[in-house]
């Protein structure tokens, strides 16, 4: 079953790896953890024509280890500030013969959302056949993601705490280039302006400079034209 239908999170881009050490230190937790990263292949599928990511979505296969997860990501919602992305998502983890056939073409994309989305499944073949009527999805190519997940640590926010993960992320695409970011998920139900400013601030006492990032498949799609 889908394990979501949203995501909302903040993306932070540094400079490099050091600044994940400063951060790390900062929280005062181990820079060991730094050494402890998830190796991510993030396989895309689209048409020869890109009807998908001319439409904003987004058709991803996620191998980490002998794990894999299909995702649909929807066009992405306004958030408050550039550094937070609210989008529809929809993601199921799959059987591994079925993501192996799925990356050989050996089935397609909609065969396999037909049968492993369930009650979603009518929804997302919509979306996919208002945004690129007949055309064949196939897999156009991937990036690599090194994450590090850090241990939850509470941040203060307002007259509250919340409790935050952050995760660093390391990616390698297409053309070479390499980008790091710090990411930080939340539900629903917790208040994005007040984390937003909370963590703008923790940043700053940091001494971590950053800039908003767009997403890794926008990055993704400027890499494969630029490769």
């Amino acid at each position: 079953m889908p394990a979501r239908s949203r995501e909302i999170e903040f993306k932070f881009a540094v400079a490099d790896k050091q600044a994940f050490r400063q951060f790390v230190e900062y929280l005062e937790l181990s820079t060991s953890l730094l050494d402890r990263s998830v190796r991510q292949i993030n396989h895309f599928f689209d048409s020869e024509t890109f009807c998908l990511r001319d439409h904003h979505h987004a058709i991803r296969l996620r191998q980490e280890g002998e794990r894999y997860t299909l995702t649909l990501k929807a066009e992405q919602q306004a958030g408050p500030a550039a550094v937070l992305s609210d989008r529809t998502e929809h993601e199921v983890e799959l059987p591994n013969t079925t993501a192996l056939a799925l990356l050989q073409g050996n089935t397609s994309p909609q065969q396999v959302i037909r049968q492993h989305f369930a009650d979603r499944s009518s929804t997302i073949l919509q979306l996919i056949q208002s945004a690129c009527g007949d055309q064949a999805l196939v897999h156009i190519g991937e990036f690599v993601n090194e994450r590090v997940h850090l241990p939850p640590v509470s941040l203060p926010v307002g007259a509250s705490v919340e409790t935050i993960v952050f995760e660093l992320d390391s990616s390698t695409f297409p053309n070479g280039k390499v980008d790091h970011e710090l990411e930080i998920e939340i539900s629903e139900d917790q208040d994005a302006t007040a984390i937003q400013a909370a963590l703008i601030e923790h940043l700053k006492r940091a001494e971590i400079e950053w800039s908003s990032a767009p997403s890794k498949a926008k990055r993704f799609f400027r890499a494969l034209a630029a490769r």
